[in-house]
């Protein structure tokens, strides 16, 4: 089965890591929770989660699985938005600019108006020395 358009979004395999960082991320989620609610069953419940998750992380197999799934599906869905924002906030702009003071960077004016090309010739042979210090 390929991965579908947002790729794969739920991991097979989880590191021992990736355990005790979602079970440290849930722990963090109670203890916010009893910090905002002023519950003290939250922190009740953070000391028991640290503690497993201290000695057996894998008991967060299915918290992780569901912790890292959520995390990909914010990624792709966040990282469009943000693309799409800076593009409406500084592409656009800049490009209705560029034509309202008649920029023409492209030469798309020029273009298959004559037989003349609109590119640039360059007469020089490039050296190994060009290669290899390039900036």
């Amino acid at each position: 089965m390929s991965p579908g358009p947002v790729g794969d979004i739920i991991p097979r395999k989880l590191s021992t890591k990736q355990l005790i960082d979602a079970g440290s991320a849930l722990v963090l989620i109670l203890l916010i929770i009893g910090f905002f609610t002023g519950n003290m069953l939250f922190y009740k419940l953070a000391i028991p989660a640290l503690l497993i998750n201290m000695t057996i992380p894998r008991f967060y197999y299915p918290f992780g699985i569901f912790w890292y799934s959520l995390s990909s599906i914010l990624g792709f869905v966040v990282s469009r938005i943000l693309l799409t924002i800076v593009y409406i906030i500084m592409v656009i702009p800049v490009g209705l600019l560029r034509r309202l003071m008649g920029k023409d960077t492209m030469c798309l004016k020029k273009f298959k108006k004559d037989r003349s090309s609109t590119l640039k010739f360059r007469d020089y042979t490039f050296s190994s020395k060009d290669i290899t210090n390039p900036y």
